[in-house]
């Protein structure tokens, strides 16, 4: 027999501001300990994510995904992307302060002996119907000596972030690895011709100019949640497929200008809770692979943009007394608490909660007050 709800109610979140120094617009700590979630030993919490919206406060290009390691057979340069938003992926690598400049650089620094380069990108074109591969070239303003096996290579380390989503380039897993490209290098221009002073670079892939699709909604509490382990490992490929509990309690798509979410239907971003009961509920925005989204300056997520507001339907469910799956008979003593506060209770109909809810008792928390300050007993 399946599970029934015997209490459900809503938890409205805003995190714009009467925040504590813990907590900050996309990291809260909500505190439950006046009004904790609690159930009994055949009943369990379930929450479930109604409704949720959160401006979409972070760059497309970001620490997440703009570091690049450029190496030669001599040296090491690494080359950082400025963070930024762009609206494809021709005004990504076209663009001559966004990436143009800062390859150049890094190439300059490599060669050295005032040798120079210019930088031209060769595609992705401000064309529709390209395949969106990237490549460029390098022309060098004098012979720059390289061959095949000492030429520069551009590698896109899996714990340095996304950048091999940016370039189409592949990923780089193993962080000693100082030899696998992620993008080809070839002596020459386009055509093969002028090989002493030229170099062309080429992905492998579509490149792209955003690495986040997904906004991922992550809570602190234990619950029968499953998700492949690439969830919460940020920083290594462990090359196994491997799934695990997940605290994910849902994703939602990034749209242009907001991160928004409405439930159309029960039971689609839910988790059931191993304890029972939550005294602080953690509620983290992060990415795909749990990292928080890069603040665009300091103090973003207290003072500035970065806040969320969402709706958590809270349910206590309960199973049968004669539901046969049930290890443990019901536990008279042990109802559901309520969720007012427990604070000292003197207003008529206010709900003192001190957990003396059993059976003997006949009322639930401790009891209703009257005017007097005398508890009702009867």
């Amino acid at each position: 027999m399946s599970a029934q709800v015997v209490q459900s109610y809503n938890l409205f979140i805003d995190t714009e501001r009467n925040l504590s120094a813990d907590s900050t617009g996309d990291n809260v700590y909500l505190p439950l300990g006046q009004t904790p979630i609690t159930c009994g030993t055949n009943q369990y919490i379930k929450l479930t994510l109604n409704e949720f919206s959160m401006e979409k406060s972070f760059h497309d290009v970001n620490s997440l995904n703009n570091t690049i390691i450029v190496r030669d057979g001599a040296g090491e340069q690494q080359l950082v992307l400025p963070p930024a938003n762009y609206s494809s992926s021709y005004k990504l690598f076209s663009d001559t302060d966004g990436f143009i400049t800062p390859v150049q650089t890094v190439l300059n620094n490599l060669v050295g002996g005032g040798i120079t380069t210019t930088v031209t990108l060769i595609s992705p074109t401000g064309s529709s119907n390209n395949d969106l591969i990237l490549q460029f070239t390098a022309l060098y303003s004098a012979p720059h000596g390289y061959t095949l096996a000492t030429a520069p290579i551009f590698q896109c380390y899996v714990a340095d972030g996304k950048s091999y989503m940016l370039l189409g380039g592949k990923r780089v897993v193993d962080p000693a690895d100082t030899s696998t490209p992620s993008l080809t290098t070839t002596l020459g221009d386009a055509t093969g011709a002028n090989t002493t002073t030229t170099l062309t670079f080429t992905g492998f892939y579509n490149c792209n100019y955003f690495t986040s699709s997904h906004a991922y909604i992550r809570i602190n509490e234990q619950n029968n949640n499953i998700g492949t382990s690439s969830l919460q490992s940020p920083k290594v490929d462990t090359q196994q497929t491997q799934m695990s509990n997940t605290k994910v309690l849902g994703m939602i798509p990034i749209d242009s200008g907001y991160i928004r979410y409405v439930a159309q239907s029960d039971n689609v971003f839910y988790a059931e809770i191993q304890a029972k009961q939550i005294s602080q509920l953690q509620i983290q925005i992060t990415d795909a692979l749990g990292n928080l989204f890069p603040l665009v300056a300091p103090q973003q997520n207290t003072l500035g943009n970065r806040n969320f507001k969402a709706v958590i339907r809270v349910d206590i469910m309960e199973y049968p007394s004669n539901n046969p799956n049930i290890p443990n008979a019901v536990n008279l003593e042990e109802k559901t608490a309520p969720m007012y506060s427990s604070a000292p209770a003197t207003k008529i109909g206010f709900l003192q909660s001190n957990g003396l809810n059993g059976p003997n008792s006949g009322l639930l928390g401790n009891g209703f007050f009257n005017f007097q300050g005398k508890q009702i007993t009867k």
